[in-house]
């Protein structure tokens, strides 16, 4: 059977089929993957449409293709993660991204893929704060800001500054904080 897949259809399955088809875990990472690679590709913005929602930017874009593209029968949900199935898998293999998109969707889905939601949205709402205004999750996210930086940092996602920014506080600030919970952690990037 062939497809006929538009541009956001093959972004989705780029998205799920990304890392040798590590499945993808819950439809938030899916909508923040593409999120953050919109921004580096300033051309899928207008195609995915993403405005601020109640958790952080969404698209209804990426929410449609990805229902359609399980009707088609080329990605399956299973206990909250997606993959691709054969047909899916056959699908991706014929498509060919350009090397840089297929290096930025992987280093994204490596990125944020083992990341609890709390702590992905914490990096999207601090990162891209225009995206807060509609969020459920924010005012919920902001009392453990600190142990959700930390947890980041820990994880080596992110940098010390990255971490202090998420935290709410300046690099010097979250560094006596962490000392003065007896906190340390050291890193040789550092």
């Amino acid at each position: 059977m062939t497809y006929n897949l538009n541009d956001e259809e093959k972004l989705v399955l780029y998205a799920i089929g990304a890392l040798q088809n590590t499945p993808l875990k819950g439809k938030i990472k899916l909508q923040k993957l593409l999120f953050l690679v919109s921004n580096v590709f300033g051309g899928f913005k207008n195609l995915l449409r993403y405005e601020p929602h109640l958790y952080g930017p969404y698209s209804e874009v990426v929410e449609y293709v990805l229902q359609s593209l399980i009707k088609l029968g080329l990605i399956k949900e299973r206990r909250g993660k997606y993959g691709l199935t054969e047909d899916g898998r056959e699908v991706f293999n014929s498509l060919k991204p350009k090397n840089e998109l297929t290096k930025v969707m992987e280093d994204f889905k490596e990125f944020l893929n083992d990341l609890s939601n709390d702590e992905l949205l914490a990096f999207i709402y601090v990162s891209y704060p225009t995206y807060i205004k509609e969020s459920v999750k924010w005012d919920e996210l902001k009392p453990i800001r600190e142990s959700l930086a930390l947890n980041l940092l820990k994880k080596g996602k992110i940098s010390f500054s990255k971490a202090a920014e998420i935290a709410g506080m300046s690099a010097l600030e979250f560094d006596r904080h962490l000392k003065e919970k007896g906190d340390v952690w050291r890193n040789e990037n550092y």
